[in-house]
Parts: structure tokens; sequence; C-alpha cells
């Protein structure tokens, strides 16, 4: 068993880079600073933030010991639905950009009015929290390994260090720390599959493993689709509207620079979900049986040299706690609009950055909670998607092409399709509500998904059109208003900021 001391000088180590990086040349005078760190950030280092937090190591966890008993089908428990998600956002990438928000809020306010974004806010907020609280619970069983220590307090220290770099910096320290965790996330798991290939016993002996304990549908890439299905449907299409992902897009200096981040997001993810597959496979042959703790963790903690356990440690936890710190960053975004309109009044920049501080500390105190009262990884972060897709897909993407949609419509949807999944995961937390559907099922997120969209066309054709402002929002989003290359994203309460595609340029508003 690994010494604790190496893991603590290592950790002690590693929190201190990351609060040092989080407090380099931070600025967060304004809220356009704190939430989109002035559209002055490249393409390929927010493509790295975006990977570091879609690819958490809870995504490692989970794709790792998935892999061990599906084989490569696992592939499409989050693999699949990431590729798929990234593609679709490779063509609107420039379209998210040239909207000119800060958030999704801003956008479905100025595309339907502040009642829809509010709605919106609200179950963003939830899905933010909860994906948030799916991560906190696998680095508390991942520090509960290591350290020896109970799940809580695994949780606890986890939390206090992501919300410090996270409250000083605001989104550019989220960035920046991220980029670093990329780098120690790609160094573990590297470690990972060459560890597991050697601990097997080798190429020969993994071979002769699957061949006595598998059938050939183990190395058979298409065997995982249909049992996955469920995922791919909740996981594709919350990816492609998840808050995170449209921040970085959004935090581009140019929608030309919006479609290069999903190049490069696609070129990060591609040999990482590879490898955590092969890393599962070949670890077929080094336990009889998958061990409770993980495979990552029992590899890392029993079988791997010290200095290698604590790289895979750091390699992990990094990654883990990026997706916590962008899930309290974006937290607090949709806190903090919430707060502003509920308050009905105007304030300074400054006021709002500590707004968005206190809603970072509230996200981290209820998705603690959450955690608590429901820990399980991967059962948190199914409900958090199923929650995104259900509610947000359809009035959210179907807003910037189909002008006949209103904002009725649009508030119908959200609330009837999200509420359906909230429903869901009440009865998950344990509330005795009735239902039909069996756990695990992909029903729930289809019915969910099926009333969104009813509501949404039923509803929309059923009430007057909102053609002026369909109008006005559609032309924005696919049009370059400006070859002047000065206008950039807009706040939510300046909504029609001057867009060009031209990068290099600078916050007006």
């Amino acid at each position: 068993m690994m010494s604790p001391l190496w893991l603590i000088g290592a950790l002690a180590a590693y929190f201190l880079i990351l609060l040092g990086v989080s407090v380099y040349k931070r600025r967060t005078d304004t809220e356009t600073d704190y939430f989109l760190g002035g559209n002055s950030m490249p393409a390929w280092m927010l493509a790295m933030a975006f990977v570091a937090t879609w690819y958490g190591g809870n995504s490692a966890l989970i794709s790792v010991d998935e892999a061990n008993t599906q084989g490569m089908g696992s592939w499409w428990v989050l693999g699949g639905p990431t590729v798929i998600a990234v593609i679709a956002l490779f063509f609107l990438g420039p379209i998210i950009r040239r909207a000119g928000m800060l958030s999704q809020d801003g956008i479905m306010t100025s595309r339907y009015n502040k009642v829809a974004g509010t709605v919106l806010s609200i179950v963003t907020a939830i899905y933010l929290i909860v994906w948030g609280a799916s991560q906190m619970v696998a680095l508390g069983l991942f520090f509960m390994v290591f350290f020896e220590i109970s799940f809580i307090w695994g949780v606890v220290v986890a939390i206090a260090f992501s919300l410090a770099y996270a409250m000083i910096g605001g989104f550019r320290a989220v960035v920046l720390t991220e980029t670093a965790q990329f780098g120690f996330f790609m160094l573990g798991l590297i470690v990972t599959f060459v560890g597991a290939v050697i601990v097997s016993g080798g190429p020969d002996a993994i071979i002769q493993t699957i061949e006595a304990k598998r059938d050939a549908a183990f190395l058979n890439l298409w065997e995982g689709f249909g049992p996955n299905l469920g995922y791919i449907i909740a996981f594709g299409l919350a990816f492609t509207i998840d808050p995170a992902a449209w921040q970085r897009l959004q935090a581009t200096k140019s929608p030309r620079e919006a479609r290069n981040v999903t190049v490069h997001a696609m070129i990060y993810f591609l040999p990482l979900y590879l490898l955590v597959v092969f890393a599962g496979i070949a670890s077929i042959a080094a336990f009889n049986e998958p061990p409770e703790q993980g495979l990552v963790a029992t590899l890392a903690t029993s079988h791997f040299l010290p200095i290698f356990g604590v790289i895979v440690f750091i390699g992990i936890a990094a990654a883990i706690m990026s997706t916590i710190c962008t899930t309290l960053n974006l937290s607090s975004l949709y806190l903090t609009e919430l707060t502003t309109k509920a308050l009905h009044r105007d304030f300074e920049e400054k006021q709002k950055v500590w707004i968005a501080r206190a809603a970072t500390l509230l996200a981290a105190i209820i998705g603690f909670i959450v955690a608590v009262q429901l820990p399980s990884a991967l059962k948190l972060l199914a409900l958090a998607s199923e929650m995104l897709a259900a509610g947000v897909f359809f009035p959210l993407i179907l807003g910037f092409f189909w002008r006949r949609g209103n904002s009725a419509g649009a508030i119908a949807s959200i609330i009837g399709g999200g509420g359906f999944i909230i429903y869901g995961f009440l009865i998950e937390l344990g509330i005795a509500l009735p239902s039909f559907w069996g756990e695990g099922s992909v029903t729930r997120v289809l019915i969910g998904l099926g009333i969104s969209l009813v509501l949404y066309l039923g509803v929309s054709l059923a009430t007057p059109a909102e053609y002026a402002k369909a109008n006005a929002f559609v032309g924005r989003s696919r049009k370059r208003f400006s070859a002047s290359g000065t206008g950039t994203v807009g706040t939510n309460d300046n909504p029609n900021p001057i867009e060009s595609d031209e990068p290099g340029a600078v916050n007006l508003n």
C-alpha cells in the first residue's frame, strides 16, 4: 500500500500550483472578465479547458470500469455521445458566438422573453449543480481509497480547494488551471494504460484472457450501441447544449475561433476516450473480478510503484477538480442572473462579481448535499444530462432555426420536459412517487424529450407568432454585422452587440 505521505505531499504541491495559476494575471473587474475571460483566450487553450471539463476524472473512472466488463462497446457510454456533440458544435459554434450573449439565459431572453430565460436558468442551474455533485461523489470515493478517510471528508477537501481558485480568478483562472490539469490528466492516463498492460502480463496474456473469459463481441465496438442507447441520447443531446461548452465558445475572440475550438477539442477527445477503453480492456487479466474500489484506484494503490501511483492520483484528481470548478463557476453565473432578476435593480460590475462569488459558495453547498444523498456518480451524471436534454434542447436549438417558435412554446417545453425528469430525480432520491419505467431505462428520457418537443411545437402553433423578435435574433446569429472587428460578446442586458468574425475584437459594453 502506498504511503499517504507521498499523496499528501503531491496534493499539497499540486494545490499550491493551481492557486498560483489562479492568481496569476487575474482580472475580474467586470462580469465579462469573470465569466468569459474578456474574450481574449486562444482557441487551443479553450479547447483544452473544454476537454478537461467534459472529460473529468469521473469519466475516466467510469470508462475504465465499464470497458473492463463491456469491452470496446463501452465507448458508447461517454465517448460516442461526446464525439456526436462535438460534431454538432462544429456547425453550431459560430452561430452561438454570433448570438453575442454572456449565457444561455441571455440567448433565451433575446430570442423569446425574460420568463423563458429565467425558467431555463433554473433548469440549467439544477443541471450544473447535479453534474458537479456527480464529480464530488467520484472524488470523494477516490480520496477515500487513497487516504483511508471517510467519503464525506474527501468531498469536503475537494470542494474547499476548487472553491478557492474558482472564486479568486473567475473564468480566466478556470481555463488556466484546466490547461495545466489537462497535462496532468493525460500523463496519468498513459501511466494507467501502460501499468495495466504490465500488471496483466503483457499483450499475449491479455489476449488469452479475453479469449477464455469473453466472446468475440467483447472487442466489437458496435455491440455497445444498443445497450447504451439511453446514455447516447441523454449525454449526446445534453453535451450539445452543455453550458460549459457554450461558455468556452462564447469566450472566443470571434465566430471563426469558436469553430476552431471544436476542431482542437475533437483532436484531443478521440485518443483520450480510446486510451481509457484500452486501459479497461488491458486490466482484464489483472483481476478475476473487477475490484469494488475501482480499477484505477486499486491499480495505483496496490500494483504501481509509489511514483507512478502518485502520477495517476494527481492526474485523476486534477481532472475531477477541473470539472467541479467549472460547474461551480457556471452555476454561479446562472444563480447570479436569477438573483439580479429577482431583486429588480441594476448592479455595478464589481457588485455582480461579489454576488457571483456568493453564488459559487451556494452551489458548492447544494452540490455537497446532493452528493451525500445520492452517492452514485454515473446515476447523477445521467440524471443531470436527462434533465438538460429534455428541458432545454428543443427550445434552445430550434430557436436558432424555426422562426415560428415563440415564448409560450419555449416556456411550456422547458417546464414540461424538465419537470418530468425532475420528477424522476425525486424518485431516485428516495421519495415514494409512482413510476412505470425501470431503473436506468431509456424510456424516461424519451418520454421527457417527447413531452418537450410536443409542447414546443404545439403551444407555439396554437399561440400568436413573434416574428419580429425571431427575425432579429436569427439574423444576428447567422450573419456578420460589421467588418470593423470591434464587436464582441455583449451582456445579457445588451443583447445586440455589433459582431465580427475577425479575431482581436474587444468588449465595448
